[in-house]
């Protein structure tokens, strides 16, 4: 069951089915599909570049010190 009324609902599903969404959505998939092709590799590609830094610029300094709180990041 849903939390929106069916007027808000109906609202949502027409501008989802508008021709100025469908433009839009349409241009993202074309920038998407661009971008790939002008940076095309998997996860081979992405390996190789990563030991490409790592002989330009050698190992980053381990810190073995632990982190505390919950402000994780990697």
């Amino acid at each position: 069951m849903s939390a929106l009324p069916p007027e808000e609902l109906e609202e949502l599903r027409a501008d989802g089915l508008s021709p100025e969404r469908r433009r839009e959505f349409e241009a993202a998939a074309l920038a998407s599909r661009r971008f790939e092709q002008a940076r095309p590799g998997g996860i081979e590609e992405i390996l190789h570049w990563i030991d490409e830094l790592r002989a330009l610029f050698g190992d980053p300094p381990v810190d073995r010190r632990p982190w505390q709180g919950d402000d994780f990041r990697l």
